[in-house]
């Protein structure tokens, strides 16, 4: 018993620390242009990687719980990234002049890394309903 709630708790820390990871990534892909001037690459993993891991871990351990913490461990990469630096520097920047599509990116950055773990939640939700219920311990 002791062994499968440290695993669950390693399991937990694990989808947060990826939850950081890829907010990270993402916070230094929203300059990022793709061929044509296509923008907002990093709006999309957001939203997809936050809701996927909180899927995957929802589906491995049959907790909510793990659903919400990679898009919380994205968020807060987010919400560090938008707080002001002591030379009065910001990662993403709400407003840029000389590119406004580069500020409704760093825009929607903060809406869709709020936007993963309500998604997750609603899809790990339904998943769970859905599941048989765990083989009884023996």
């Amino acid at each position: 018993m002791e062994r499968d709630r440290l695993l669950t708790v390693a399991t937990y820390a694990a989808l947060y620390v990826v939850g950081l990871v890829v907010g990270a990534w993402c916070v230094f892909l929203v300059p990022l242009r793709l061929p044509g001037g296509i923008e907002g690459l990093a709006d999309v993993l957001i939203v997809l990687a936050g809701t996927g891991l909180g899927v995957l871990g929802t589906w491995g351990t049959r907790t909510l719980v793990a659903a919400v913490l990679p898009g919380l461990g994205i968020l807060t990469v987010v919400a560090l990234a938008t707080a002001v630096g002591p030379g009065g520097d910001v990662l993403l920047a709400a407003g840029v002049k000389g590119d406004p599509g580069l500020g409704v990116v760093g825009e929607l950055v903060l809406l869709a890394a709020l936007a993963a773990p309500l998604l997750a939640l609603v899809i790990a939700a339904r998943m769970l309903r859905r599941m048989p219920p765990p083989p009884p311990e023996g």
